[in-house]
């Protein structure tokens, strides 16, 4: 909502549609379970995630099952499209689906509690900010690699291009961190 622009992080790895091959899932790692409850959110009370939600990439989501959920969820029109008219909305989603696994997980998701009492703005916006956080995290990681490597190739024009990228999602992480949703 109303802030400025993530930086582009689709080149981070060329998106592809999930498959049946990819980590297990673990669910006490914390990635994890911050995106099966954002995928909550979106399944169970989109009108509190979106449209930011819709603005993430499939592979913000690490765990591959919950990447194959926000695929389908991307493939039934997004999150927005729950907050029009909720039982079409999780009917188009298990339909997008593209198997009886991810379909599995859809309905899953759909009904499991949502991790906290009171479900609000506030926390719908914690999930979509550690989420996105985690992904700048991964994406500064690989820069820095691809930044270490090109610069002792001595390919100045290529480490300079990688290392402005490498700020601008350094200054975002770090607007994430101080404002929240607002710099979503």
């Amino acid at each position: 909502p109303g802030g400025p622009r993530r930086p582009a992080m689709a080149a981070a790895s060329t998106p592809q549609r999930p498959g049946t091959s990819g980590p297990a899932l673990i669910l006490r790692n914390p990635a994890h379970m911050t995106e099966r409850e954002l995928l909550k959110l979106a399944l169970q009370r989109p009108e509190l995630v979106s449209p930011a939600f819709d603005a993430y990439e499939i592979d913000e989501f690490t765990a591959e099952p919950y990447a194959a959920v926000r695929q389908a969820i991307a493939d039934a029109g997004g999150a927005e499209e729950g907050v029009h008219d909720a039982m079409a909305y999780l009917t188009a989603v298990r339909e997008a689906a593209p198997d009886d696994r991810v379909r599995a997980m859809v309905t899953e998701l759909a009904v499991e509690p949502i991790r906290r009492r009171v479900v609000d703005d506030v926390y719908a916006s914690e999930q979509l900010v550690r989420v996105r956080v985690r992904a700048v995290q991964r994406r500064v990681t690989e820069l820095q690699g691809t930044f270490t490597r090109v610069s002792a190739q001595g390919d100045q024009a290529r480490a300079a291009e990688v290392q402005s990228e490498l700020w601008v999602l350094e200054q975002y992480g770090r607007a994430l961190q101080q404002q929240g949703a607002a710099a979503l």
